[in-house]
């Protein structure tokens, strides 16, 4: 006899009792009710259950459902059950002493219709630990994300993951079927096992059926019918306290208590990522993985490891697009996927046989949930798919233009967007930034082209942006540049966009055109100079700007010459282009009364004299600014004014004028206020005058603070995440100091940051710099054949661009260099050349240093005995007298000593040298830093062996040095 609640069920007898009176229960019930028992809690198939009670006939599977409706009320609600595992089969269940039911046999089953066999889940590793948890916690979780983010498979995971949890069962309900109210509780009751013989299926049985067990629902696909599948979550979570709800939407079931959880993209690699990071990021791990399945030799050559990060990185890391993709580079190649991504719905066709539809294509997914929106979401939607790297709430009341919407009803429609995973929000300015992800946008264009609004959409998006990037007086006077960089730098991908589609063959001139005269002042303020250069060059093209007949196209045209001649003095450097567009610029602005871009056209040409090494044709247009700056009453461009004066001073050598001009400036300048309006923005010129300032105290012989400023002007450069600024100190003073002092691993490091700087931002000319400072390095323990070669290559490349600023410096090196491998002659012509180009430019900052070369090779040339002996030592000492003079003049300290030595070194083997010590000894005690360079240890040396000579005592060079702290070397030798 066993005994089942309520029921005694004697299986010798065949006989069913109740209260002691026998209850009338067909033979086939009966058979079922044994079967059941004798397995002993275990699951009986329905299958086995239907060979065994029908043995020789083939019967209906609701026959069995009959039989199973029987039994279930002959039970009642007593501690014994039959409990329906779905798809699989029947168990018996009966309460044990404490009244828990119990499975009779000792290994309970969990009931569930979970998938049995699932592919590989890669990259939630943490998010499963993570939900995980929180079902301890909360009692409903819901997984929102877009389209193909993989909320279902992620869902299933969870449930896997917990299933211990939940003794009573786990249920998947997946609603994608489902359409209404009814149909959402169909669904869910062939999820739990109810049985329709055994009533009618509504939320009330379901609720009943679920009562006082513990169990976790898993409601999958719940966006469409949001409200009815919201209503049953909340209806079983509050009549039962122990069961769990896990739900998958692209929207909140917006119910209390529901904890949201938003599924995240998978890894991609950053772009400049390679080799192994790319193949640690977990969506091209995905990839990877599916496409090996289908082919097992797929590339995993360099290459192709690179293409695929950046197939995974364009598809925003959404799972279900990578699968597509990578079974379509399975079979055609990772190349052609990462060709024709762009037509990324066409290709990523064939999704698993077992998916729903509308997972089988990309362009299905987003198809389903694009249906789901209303009318004005989905014009929203579309419209927005003309921003690139996202907006604000702003931009995009702005550019949507829906009727006469307000922009808090935007900011609502947006949140809606937001909340049903269209939308991604993004930390931003105020927190309101928000984008779509790259395969999002794609579809809202296409639809936007479908309907016939691309046109409209990107003539306001263009408006917008030059609004935007417009830089009126007003705006330049705040005190926040850096906010307004990074606000602006945000939308440079728009900008780009806006400006293809306007200049394009399908755009709008006008827009084209009036967008590219405030995009180029932008890119060349960030140092995408090029770019610059490229755009202004478009936009000039238009017909109607060749000969403008207005004043506004001539204005418009100004403003584009402008942008280009600023980018060309970096891309091709002060060539004869560069020059006229300036020309052009001055021109115009004379005719136009526009005084601003007057003083705009003076700076751009003063720039390109003084990058040509015409000092003296740079100091008078420097001279020029000034006065036009005194004329505007402008205290900004007065300041600036006084740096272009300075440079031109320096070069010029007048040192001590230079310095007080520059001193002057950097004590009143303040970045947050003096900015020159539509040129230099972003520059912070005090930097890059503490730049030139490095190279007057270096001559000054204040050497070691020089060199500092000189490194922290650098860094404070890059700091600010300025090219253009970075380059320039690292070409005006870092590098050409390094050399002078003959610091070459301070040289190496500058010109190696020059070169990865200049080539990242497209400098062609600053990169040029680069190759010569790098071979004028080289030449100093260098002069074979072939170091010359290159160093005189790399002399006329810069040459040839007309960069000529560092000439009379570079070219004494090549002299000395020349003459150190014999070709004594070919040096003293350098020299002589580039003194006279000195003389017609007027640069003269390097011309004492000149003659003392000069002055050098002579003697060297006397010593070969290739000339009269006599008149050459005659002629060196008339360079190296006229060196010092010059030196002397200027109030350049280092150069003077270094014509002092030279001079003493003659005379030393003239037999002159009680004249050296009155020359040397005071110039040396000037000193008080560089102790340690080359030029002031040879000075010290040839003091102390004139001393020893005089005093017969070796050891009298210790008393003959005349500044403390200077250390012993070897004698300063020509370089």
């Amino acid at each position: 006899m066993i005994q089942l609640g309520h029921l005694r069920v004697h299986l010798d007898t065949r006989e069913v009792f109740s209260g002691g009176q026998p209850v009338r229960i067909g033979s086939r019930a009966f058979d079922i009710l044994e079967i059941l028992i004798e397995a002993d809690g275990a699951l009986v198939s329905k299958q086995d259950l239907l060979k065994q009670v029908w043995p020789n006939t083939v019967v209906a599977e609701n026959n069995l459902q009959v039989h199973m409706s029987t039994l279930r009320k002959l039970l009642g609600d007593g501690p014994a059950t039959i409990r329906t595992v779905p798809r699989r089969g029947y168990r018996l269940l009966r309460a044990n002493a404490s009244g828990e039911r119990m499975d009779i046999g000792a290994a309970p089953v969990i009931e569930t219709n979970l998938p049995s066999t699932v592919a590989e889940l890669i990259g939630r590793e943490e998010a499963i630990d993570h939900l995980a948890r929180l079902l301890q916690v909360e009692r409903h979780v819901t997984l929102v994300g877009a389209g193909g983010i993989g909320k279902t498979s992620l869902g299933i995971a969870v449930a896997r993951r917990v299933l211990e949890r939940f003794p009573d069962g786990v249920y998947l309900v997946q609603l994608a079927s489902a359409t209404d109210a009814k149909s959402v509780v169909d669904v869910f009751g062939k999820a739990i096992g109810a049985e329709p013989e055994s009533g009618p299926i509504t939320s009330a049985r379901l609720i009943g059926e679920l009562e006082g067990r513990r169990v976790l629902v898993v409601l999958d696909n719940c966006e469409h019918v949001q409200q009815h599948a919201a209503e049953l979550a909340m209806a079983v979570t509050l009549c039962n306290p122990e069961a769990s709800i896990l739900a998958t939407s692209r929207e909140p079931l917006r119910i209390p208590g529901e904890f949201l959880y938003r599924v995240a993209s998978l890894k991609v690699p950053d772009s400049g990522e390679e080799g192994h990071e790319v193949l640690q990021r977990s969506a091209v791990r995905l990839f990877l993985a599916r496409a090996r399945a289908i082919d097992p030799k797929f590339s995993s050559d360099e290459q192709s490891v690179f293409l695929t990060g950046t197939v995974c990185r364009r598809l925003d890391g959404i799972p279900l697009a990578i699968e597509l993709a990578a079974a379509r580079a399975a079979m055609l190649g990772i190349h052609t996927i990462a060709t024709h991504l762009d037509d990324r719905f066409r290709l990523l066709t064939g999704g698993n046989r077992t998916a729903l539809p509308r997972h089988q294509t990309l362009r299905a997914t987003l198809d389903w949930s694009y249906e789901l929106l209303n009318d004005t979401e989905r014009t929203l939607l579309r419209r927005l798919g003309v921003f690139v790297e996202g907006f604000t709430q702003e931009a995009a009341s702005a550019v949507v233009g829906i009727g006469a919407m307000s922009s808090d009803e935007v900011a609502e429609l947006l949140t809606c967007l937001v909340s049903k995973s269209w939308v991604v929000a993004a930390a931003g300015d105020g927190n309101d930034r928000c984008r779509l992800l790259e395969t999002t946008r794609a579809y809202a264009l296409q639809k936007l082209e479908d309907h016939g609004e691309l046109r409209s959409v990107s003539l306001r998006h263009a408006a917008y942006l030059r609004g935007r990037f417009d830089r009126t007086r007003a705006a330049l006077q705040c005190a926040h540049l850096d906010v307004w960089h990074l606000q602006r730098e945000r939308e440079l991908a728009d900008m780009r966009v806006a400006l293809a589609w306007a200049l394009g063959p399908q755009g709008d001139e006008q827009a084209g055109i009036e967008l590219a005269a405030v995009a180029v002042d932008y890119f060349f303020d960030v140092s995408l100079v090029q770019e610059c250069a490229a755009w202004a060059r478009l936009a000039l093209a238009v017909p109607r700007l060749a000969t403008p007949l207005t004043r506004s196209d001539a204005h418009l045209r100004m403003q584009l010459l402008a942008g280009l001649g600023a980018a060309l003095a970096y891309v091709e450097g002060p060539a004869k282009e560069t020059h006229e567009v300036w020309a052009v610029v001055m021109s115009t602005a004379i005719a136009l009364g526009d005084r601003h871009f007057e003083a705009r056209a003076l700076w751009g040409l003063f720039f390109v004299a003084q990058s040509a090494g015409a000092a003296n044709e740079a100091l008078a247009i420097a001279e020029r600014f000034c006065s036009l700056a005194e004329d505007m009453k402008d205290g900004a461009q007065s300041i600036l004014g006084r740096r272009l004066r300075g440079i031109a001073l320096h070069y010029a050598g007048r040192q001590r004028q230079a310095r007080a001009q520059l001193t002057l400036m950097l004590a009143q300048y303040e970045r947050s206020r003096h900015r020159l309006p539509m040129l230099g923005l972003t520059v912070d010129h005090g930097v890059v005058g503490r730049a030139t300032l490095a190279r007057m105290l270096w001559l000054k012989g204040q050497r070691d603070e020089a060199l500092s400023i000189a490194e922290d002007a650098v860094e404070a450069a890059y700091a600010q995440g300025h090219a253009m600024a970075a380059c320039y100190v690292l070409v005006e003073a870092l590098i050409p100091l390094s050399l002078l002092s003959e610091r070459r691993e301070g040289a190496s490091r500058g010109i190696a940051l020059l070169d990865e700087t200049s080539s990242r931002a497209g400098f062609n000319v600053w990169q040029a710099c680069g190759r010569v400072f790098r071979t004028y390095m080289h030449s100093m323990c260098n002069v074979e054949a072939q170091s010359l070669c290159a160093f005189s290559k790399s002399l006329d490349e810069v040459d040839a661009r007309g960069y000529r600023a560092h000439h009379s410096m570079l070219e004494g090196q090549y002299a000395l260099a020349l003459a150190r491998a014999g070709r004594t002659e070919e040096g003293i012509e350098t020299v002589e050349r580039t003194l006279a180009r000195c003389d017609e430019t007027g640069e003269a900052w390097y011309s004492g240093e000149l003659l003392r070369i000069k002055g050098e090779l002579l003697t060297m040339r006397a010593t070969e005995g290739s000339s009269d002996e006599r008149s050459s030592f005659d002629d060196a000492e008339r360079c190296f007298s006229a060196a010092l003079v010059d030196a002397v003049t200027q109030g350049s300290l280092t150069f003077q000593l270094r014509a002092a030595i030279s001079l003493s070194r003659l005379w030393q083997a003239q037999g002159r040298a009680d004249e050296i010590v009155p020359l040397l000894r005071p110039i040396c005690a000037q000193f008080s830093q560089g102790l340690d360079f080359s030029d002031f240890l040879a000075a010290q040396d040839l003091l102390a062996s004139i001393n020893r000579s005089e005093t017969g005592d070796v050891d009298a060079g210790v008393a003959a040095a005349p500044v403390p702290g200077a250390r012993r070397s070897r004698s300063l030798t020509p370089r």
